[in-house]
C-alpha cells in the first residue's frame, strides 16, 4: 500500500470501551505513546519509512536466536515447554511458507506469498555461559502485564536474543487488553530491556491453552519487531478508512479487518478501490485468517536485519549464533522440576493425576512423595494417585537426568479430599449469592485458557445485591470459564428441577458464545451435559451495547432443567460452563438465583411450609418460626456477606427464635439463612 504522502503519524482511533475485547495487537498505542514523549523518536522513525527498498541479501538465511520468558502465578498461563515448541513450530513454518493454510490464499496473492528466509532457534547457552533450553518460567506477579508499569526484568541482551515474554493478561491503558505488542526497530536505545515482544499464552501455540485460529500473534508481532507496519497503516483503526500507508510496495491499499471476509465473495474485501484484492489474509492485518507475507514485507523485514539500528544486525552473524549455543549445540541441560494437578480438590477414593512440567533439560528419572496418598512415593514421569482419608495433603517433587539433579520443590496443603458423602439435604434448595462468595467454601472457578472467570458482582441482580457475572474484560477468544457449585443430595426430591435467571446480550448478532450446565455424580471425573444455549438462543437481550447490565426483569430470562435422570443420586455437583467464541467483542454474562426443587415448589410456598421469617420489612428485629419438633440452626448475613450471628435450634425447644435478640438491627439488607433435615433456604430481610 504505497502511497504519495509522508510518514503519518501514529494514533489511535475508536479505541475505548467498545474495544476492549478485540484483543488485537497495542504496538501503535504504545508506539504513539512513546514519540509524543520523545519526538526525535518520530523523526528517526519518519527518515527509516521514507528509504527505499534494498534487493540485496535476497539468497541469505537469517537465523534468530529466539528466548521465551513465561511469567505465571501457578495457573494455565505457565503453559508447557511443548506449547512453546508448538508455537515455534507455527512460527517457522509461517515465516518459510510452509505453513498448511497457505494453500488457501486468494489467487491474486499466491505469485507475492514469500518465504522470508527468517528462521528463530531456541538457544543452548545463556547470557551467562550456562546451559538453557532456552524457555524459563519465572513466578511474577507481573503475568497480569502492565505496558505502563511492568518492568522488563529478564530480558537477555536484545542484540543477541529475540526475547519473548508469555503473560497471562495485558493492559495497554486507556481499557484497551491487547493480545500482544512490541515496538519498531529505534524507538528504544540499543540494549535497551524493552526491545522484546510480550503477549499472551493463550495466544500462542495449538496445544495447551493455545488454539490454532489465534496462533499467529507471534507472527504478528515479530513483523512489528522486524519494521513492519499493518496492512492498512500506521495505526490501530482497522476497517476504518483506506488512507494510510504500510510502507511496503505489494500490498494493496487496504481497509483492514477484525475478522474473515467471506474468500468466495470479491465484494467483501474490495472495499478501498473496486475490483482490486485487498490482502485481508496477511499476517499484519486483523483478520485472524492471516496466512502469507508478501515478497514486500520480507525484503523489508530482511532490511531491518541488515540494519544496526536496535542491533539487528548482530543477531544472525556466525559469531552471535556460536556465543548463544545456536551453532555448536551444547548437550541436555539439568532439568528445574515443576509439575501441575488434573485436579486439586477430589473426593476419597477419585484419583488425581500429576503432571510433569519440567523445563531446561528434558529429565531422565522422577521422585514423587505423596504423604497420605496411594501410592506414597512414585518414579513414574505422570503418576495416579489416590487419597483414602478427608483431609488436605502435600507434594515432594525432583527430576534429573545425567547433566544433573533438580532442587525439589515442596507445595504444601495444595490437594483437598473430601468425604463422598450426601450434599446438601432438602427438599429446596437455592443459591442467590447473597451469603457466599465467587470463589468460595461452596463455588469454586477453573479456566484453564487463563481468560476471564466468574465473579461476584453488585452492578445487577434479580433480587438482593449480588450474582454471578462473567466479565467481557478479559474474556479473550476461545476462553472457557467455569462456575461449580455445591454438592447437592437430591434423594429426597421429588421430581426434581433446577432453574436459573440468565442475562446475556451480544454486540453482534453473528456471535455463537455458548453456555452449558452439566452435572456429575462421581466426584467431577465425569460429567453430564444437562442444557446448552448457542448464540442467540443464549441472548435473553435485545441490547447491543458493549459493556451490557441488565436494567430490569425484562432483561432475564429463567431457565428451567429437568433434573429426572438424577433423583435417586445424593452427591450431584452442578458446573456452568462459558465458551466464548472467535468474534470480537463478547459481552458480559449474569446467572442469579439457582434454585433446585420440585415443579410446584418456589422458595416462598416450601418456606411458608416448612418456616416462617417475619417481619418483612422489619423494624429491627427478625423471627424465625419453625414446624413443631423442629431441629435446625439459622445464619444471619449483612448485605456484604459477613456473618452477623448464628443460632443453634432443638426440637424440644419453643417453635420460634429471635434472631437479633431484642436488639434492634441498623437499617438495611439482611440475608437469613435456614439448614434443618428436609429444607435449607435463603430468605431476604429489610431493616427499616
Amino acid at each position: 500500500m504505497k502511497n504519495n504522502i509522508l510518514f503519518l503519524l501514529l494514533f489511535l482511533c475508536g479505541v475505548g470501551s467498545s474495544a476492549q475485547e478485540i484483543n488485537v495487537c497495542g504496538t501503535d498505542i504504545l508506539m504513539e505513546r512513546r514519540m509524543k514523549k520523545f519526538p526525535l523518536i518520530k523523526e528517526k522513525r519518519k527518515m527509516m519509512d521514507l528509504q527505499p527498498q534494498k534487493n540485496s541479501l535476497l539468497t541469505a538465511t537469517y537465523t534468530i536466536p529466539i528466548v521465551f520468558h513465561i511469567l505465571h502465578q501457578n495457573g494455565p498461563e505457565n503453559i508447557s515447554d511443548d506449547q512453546v515448541r508448538d508455537g515455534l513450530r507455527i512460527l517457522n513454518e509461517d515465516f518459510s511458507k510452509t505453513n498448511p493454510d497457505i494453500e488457501q490464499v486468494i489467487p491474486s496473492f499466491t505469485s507475492i506469498a514469500d518465504s522470508t528466509r527468517i528462521k528463530f532457534v531456541l538457544p543452548t547457552i545463556d547470557p551467562l555461559g550456562n546451559c538453557t533450553n532456552g524457555i524459563i518460567h519465572y513466578y511474577d506477579a507481573n503475568t497480569n502485564w502492565d505496558a505502563n508499569v511492568s518492568e522488563y526484568a529478564y530480558t537477555w541482551d536484545p542484540t543477541k536474543y529475540l526475547n519473548i515474554y508469555i503473560v497471562k493478561t495485558i493492559d495497554v491503558g486507556n481499557g484497551f487488553s491487547a493480545a500482544g505488542y512490541t515496538y519498531l526497530p529505534g524507538t528504544w536505545p540499543d540494549g535497551a530491556s524493552q526491545d522484546a515482544i510480550v503477549m499472551l499464552n493463550n495466544y500462542f501455540g495449538s496445544i495447551g491453552t493455545g488454539n490454532y485460529f489465534i496462533s499467529r500473534v507471534l507472527t504478528h508481532e515479530i513483523g512489528h519487531w522486524l519494521n513492519l507496519y499493518h496492512v492498512f497503516g500506521g495505526s490501530n483503526s482497522a476497517g476504518v478508512d483506506c488512507n494510510s500507508d504500510d510502507f511496503v510496495d505489494d500490498t494493496p491499499t487496504t481497509l483492514g479487518y477484525l475478522f474473515c471476509p467471506d474468500s468466495n465473495n470479491p465484494s467483501s474485501y474490495q472495499v478501498c478501490t473496486p475490483g482490486v484484492d485487498e490482502n485481508f489474509q496477511n499476517y499484519m492485518d486483523y483478520s485472524y485468517c492471516c496466512k502469507m507475507f508478501t515478497a514486500g514485507q520480507g525484503q523489508r523485514m530482511r532490511d531491518a536485519l541488515s540494519s544496526s539500528v536496535s542491533g539487528r544486525n548482530n543477531l544472525w552473524n556466525a559469531e552471535n549464533l556460536a556465543l548463544t549455543g545456536v551453532f555448536n549445540l551444547q548437550s541436555n541441560c539439568a532439568p528445574q522440576a515443576a509439575f501441575s494437578i488434573s485436579n486439586s480438590q477430589t473426593c476419597v477414593g477419585v484419583p488425581i493425576t500429576f503432571y510433569d512440567n519440567s523445563w531446561n533439560g528434558f529429565p531422565q528419572f522422577y521422585s514423587w512423595t505423596f504423604p497420605g496418598g496411594n501410592p506414597s512415593t512414585s518414579s513414574e514421569q505422570n503418576p495416579v494417585v489416590t487419597y483414602n482419608t478427608p483431609g488436605v495433603y502435600s507434594v515432594t517433587f525432583s527430576c534429573g537426568n545425567s547433566a544433573g539433579t533438580s532442587t525439589p520443590i515442596f507445595l504444601e496443603n495444595i490437594i483437598s479430599v473430601q468425604e463422598n458423602s450426601p450434599g446438601v439435604y432438602a427438599n429446596f434448595w437455592e443459591e442467590n449469592f447473597e451469603s457466599n462468595s465467587i470463589p468460595g467454601v461452596d463455588w469454586r472457578v477453573n479456566n484453564n485458557s487463563g481468560g476471564a472467570q466468574w465473579a461476584m458482582t453488585n452492578e445487577t441482580s434479580v433480587s438482593g445485591i449480588l450474582c454471578a457475572k462473567l466479565t467481557r474484560e478479559f474474556n479473550f477468544r476461545f476462553n472457557v470459564a467455569e462456575l461449580i457449585g455445591p454438592s447437592v443430595n437430591l434423594s429426597s426430591f421429588s421430581a426434581p428441577l433446577l432453574t436459573f435467571k440468565l442475562a446475556a446480550a451480544e454486540v453482534f448478532p453473528e456471535h455463537v458464545n455458548t453456555l452449558k450446565v452439566f452435572a456429575s455424580v462421581d466426584c467431577e471425573q465425569n460429567w453430564i451435559e444437562l442444557y446448552s444455549r448457542i448464540g442467540q438462543q443464549l441472548v435473553t437481550s435485545s441490547s447491543t451495547e458493549p459493556g451490557f447490565i441488565p436494567q430490569g426483569g425484562g432483561d432475564w430470562r429463567m431457565e428451567s432443567i429437568n433434573l429426572n435422570a438424577l433423583a435417586n443420586e445424593d452427591h450431584v455437583l452442578f458446573k456452568f460452563v462459558y465458551y466464548r467464541d472467535s468474534l470480537p467483542q463478547p459481552n458480559n454474562v449474569f446467572i442469579d438465583d439457582i434454585n433446585i426443587g420440585s415443579p410446584d415448589l418456589t422458595s416462598t410456598n416450601n418456606e411458608g411450609k416448612h418456616f416462617d421469617v417475619f417481619p418483612n420489612p422489619s423494624t429491627g428485629n427478625i423471627f424465625v418460626n419453625a414446624p413443631l419438633n423442629s431441629s435446625f440452626f439459622v445464619e444471619l448475613y449483612d448485605s456484604k456477606g459477613k456473618l452477623i450471628k448464628r443460632k443453634q435450634h432443638s426440637a424440644a425447644a419453643n417453635n420460634s427464635i429471635n434472631l437479633s435478640d431484642g436488639k434492634n438491627l441498623v437499617k438495611g439488607l439482611y440475608l437469613v439463612k435456614v439448614y434443618a433435615s428436609d429444607v435449607v433456604f435463603t430468605k431476604k430481610i429489610i431493616v427499616e
